[in-house]
């Protein structure tokens, strides 16, 4: 036998041995209804999904239609869009306003949630003059 016959087996040897033992570990773990250690934590996944946002720019869209604005910063290239609803707050130079008094080319700070794949607005600051 060779001595690269014999590190190449002692190498499938040792790597062998780690997955089983990790495989073993695993097994343990999820026997005890604990989450595998790569695995995140729903709490922790759900913070991901649901992280709120701040956006601040200019109001470049406002769809009454489907009652969402675009907000776009950096010379309109880049921004989001962001879905508003009854629950969200909107202020007007200070002052409590509904969705119609949303008017394009307003400075606007825009809070939102992600919700899925939509973003949905909590409150919305908008500057106008």
């Amino acid at each position: 036998m060779t001595r690269f016959t014999r590190m190449l087996g002692a190498a499938t040897l040792m790597i062998s041995t780690a997955m089983v033992v990790e495989f073993a570990l695993a097994q343990r773990g999820v026997a005890q209804g604990q989450p595998h250690p790569f695995q995140p934590t729903p709490p922790r996944l759900e913070r991901l999904v649901r992280a709120p946002g701040v956006i601040e720019g200019t109001l470049t869209r406002v769809d009454g239609r489907t009652e969402s604005v675009d907000v776009s910063i950096f010379l309109g290239l880049l921004g989001k869009t962001i879905e508003v609803n009854r629950d969200t707050l909107i202020q007007v130079n200070g002052r409590e306003a509904r969705f119609a008094d949303l008017q394009e080319g307003a400075k606007v700070k825009a809070f939102y949630e992600e919700r899925g794949a939509k973003l949905v607005a909590t409150r919305l600051e908008v500057l106008t003059g």
